[in-house]
């Protein structure tokens, strides 16, 4: 059987409610492909929607047993045949033009990895204090030249990515690329498997990407990345620990046998689950590599950066987790103790994670994509291409101006990077200043309520102080005239 050029794999685990609109997103695609769903081991009704889709493309795939979301994936891709695989979660999706200009792409500049950006859509189940649902935030990168193709500088991006100088999503990672199956190969008979970690699609990122020295990355959207309640994301990186979607994912990895970098705290914020990749793909692919290397105070920074800490147990928590995960380094340890050993939880800067997105900004539009009609990805695809008409149109793109290693983009992504950390350095600031302003005024009105106590003290003393002299001369008085007239029965 001769291969397709793509293999559209969607991993799934009892959301038929969302599954069904993936997947038809992904059946309205044009051009040579397959489309896998790997049924990890959901009741009756996925591989009903799967079987009565009515596309001979489809193929259905099921695990043996109920694995963890990173041996799931591991066994959903080793079902793809095709040149490149494109991976979709069971909640996101693909614009209409989407497999067309990935191939053209692909086609034009011979890259075997190529990423892109995402639309992002919240489905009308999710509840999270962090997302309105039904939300659209649809990406508008388009200049007078098109969409900006980027020749990325794996180094540059890897390194400035781990330690937060930029986004984790500016790397190919597995829900938002295209990747030639032979790096996946690669992978595994480098180290094992494809995918390791708790965060597969990070760590996956991280080693698919160090596997070359640059791949392209295409500034305009071409999926959905999805949000809904079962999200696992959503549970892990923007809720507290302890949700029953957070307790059965770390079941499933601990029974997996997948577990933690003892460097990395554990810790919803999403900068600890990319260090955590991070360090893993290290190991794994490049271990001597010294350029290659994480700022772990920087991780502690960008962590709390990202957390909500509301009570003084929950402080006393995380700082129990940095400390565990500092234990290693007694410099480390003495610098954070020095930070954070005796701040109190209310001190720390509040985060803001909820964007106050206006309808239509820089770079973007908001949307409540159900005034439009929308309520799933398959209806948001459609208001996309309504919006944008690629997929009538064509999508232009043009090589960016930087030069080729895109080392020009880096330095750039690295000044962005620099610039929010001052930003957000200076409102940490202020925040610290802020509470020294409220404990110096504090301490101001308790002074001077101890100063009125004592002037007023002063004023007993100097009262009592007159009344003693006034008794004292009276008696020396008394004394004198004495001497001077005896007493009555002394004459």
């Amino acid at each position: 059987m001769i291969a397709p050029r793509f293999s559209i794999v969607i991993p799934t685990r009892e959301r038929p409610h969302t599954l069904e609109h993936t997947l038809a997103t992904c059946t309205a695609q044009e051009g040579d492909l397959e489309i896998v769903v790997s049924d990890n081991f959901s009741e009756p009704r996925t591989r009903e929607i799967v079987e009565g889709c009515g596309d001979a493309r489809v193929r259905y795939a099921r695990t043996p047993a109920l694995l963890a979301m990173t041996d799931s994936l591991e066994f959903a891709v080793a079902q793809a045949r095709g040149e490149f695989v494109i991976i979709q979660g069971d909640d996101d999706g693909l614009l209409a033009h989407a497999v067309p200009v990935i191939d053209k792409v692909l086609r034009e500049t011979g890259t075997p990895l190529l990423r892109w950006d995402c639309a992002v859509y919240n489905w009308p189940d999710l509840s999270n204090p962090h997302f309105r649902p039904n939300a659209l935030l649809l990406p508008l990168t388009q200049t007078r030249r098109g969409h900006a193709l980027h020749a990325m500088n794996t180094r540059d991006t890897i390194r400035a990515a781990a330690n937060g100088h930029a986004s984790y999503s500016d790397l190919p990672v597995i829900y938002n690329a295209a990747i030639r199956r032979d790096l996946l190969d690669a992978l595994r008979a480098r180290t094992g498997r494809a995918f390791k970690t708790r965060t597969p699609d990070v760590y996956g990122a991280f080693a698919v990407a160090a596997l070359v020295d640059s791949y392209q990355s295409l500034r305009a959207p071409l999926g959905i990345c999805g949000r809904s309640g079962a999200s696992t994301g959503v549970a892990r990186h923007f809720s507290k620990k302890g949700s029953p979607i957070d307790n059965d994912f770390r079941r499933l990895n601990e029974a997996a046998g997948l577990y933690l970098h003892p460097w990395v705290p554990d810790l919803p914020p999403i900068a600890s689950a990319v260090a955590d990749a991070f360090l893993w793909a290290r190991a794994e692919l490049f271990p001597g590599d010294a350029a290659m290397t994480l700022d772990r105070a920087q991780l502690v920074r960008n962590c709390l950066r990202e957390m909500d800490v509301d009570t003084a147990d929950e402080w006393n928590e995380v700082r129990a987790s940095f400390r565990a995960a500092l234990a290693d380094d007694d410099a480390l340890l003495a610098w954070f103790e020095g930070e954070y050993g005796t701040t109190d939880h209310a001190a720390l800067p509040r985060t803001h994670r909820a964007h106050d997105w206006r309808r239509c900004g820089e770079g973007y539009m908001h949307l409540d994509a159900s005034a439009f009609g929308a309520r799933n990805v398959t209806d948001v695809a459609a208001l996309c291409e309504r919006l944008l008409g690629y997929n009538l149109e064509g999508l232009p793109y043009a090589p960016a101006d930087v030069t080729g290693d895109g080392s020009a983009l880096s330095a750039l992504q690295e000044k962005e990077a620099c610039i929010q950390r001052l930003a957000q350095m200076c409102k940490d600031l202020e925040q610290q200043l802020i509470a020294n302003a409220r404990g110096r005024a504090d301490a101001e009105s308790h002074l001077a309520l101890q100063g009125a106590a004592i002037e007023k003290q002063h004023g007993h003393i100097l009262d009592l102080s007159a009344r003693l002299r006034m008794k004292g001369l009276r008696n020396l008085v008394r004394k004198i005239v004495n001497r001077i007239v005896p007493p009555r029965a002394a004459r």
